[in-house]
């Protein structure tokens, strides 16, 4: 579980290098796992811009396709971003989709707030349209579910 937590243009580097360290923090087992991983971080992240899911997905990525690469691995990752923002860095976050596409991983991104999600959606390829990175990949799978937390509700 990652909250989304990057400040300000000024210092994105070092915050997004902050926000994409803090994620090992979260990295829980289980449902309880998830919600105090939640308590938790409500309590200190400070929700702002702008919103770079690149850097994230490929830190989780990562850490599934090194448990793929272990001997005998049967670990699957949900990676969960929750966000107030709509994200900045599109064509990274596509790019970064695509390439994780072929491995253990699932993504769940909750939009809060009042932000208009519509251009979130190209992300959860529901509409059986897979995403295609900027060299001309195409995802082998759909692995995001975006959900804006408003509709739920």
């Amino acid at each position: 579980m990652i909250l989304n937590s990057w400040m300000d243009t000024d210092s994105m580097s070092d915050e997004c290098e902050n926000g994409v360290n803090e994620f090992l923090k979260f990295a829980v087992e289980g449902v309880g796992g998830i919600m105090d991983a939640y308590a938790s971080a409500v309590r200190t992240v400070n929700l702002s811009g702008p919103t770079l899911f690149g850097p994230v997905i490929n830190t989780a990525a990562k850490m599934a396709a090194e448990s793929l690469a272990s001997y005998n691995s049967t670990k699957y990752f949900v990676l969960l971003i929750i966000t107030d923002g709509v994200v900045t860095d599109l064509q990274e976050t596509i790019n970064a989709l695509v390439k994780a596409s072929d491995l253990p991983l699932s993504i769940l991104i909750v939009g809060v707030g009042s932000a208009d999600f519509t251009s979130m959606e190209v992300l959860d390829a529901d509409n059986g349209r897979r995403l295609e990175s900027s060299t001309g990949r195409i995802a082998t799978r759909d692995i995001v579910q975006f959900v804006p937390m408003r509709e739920v509700q």
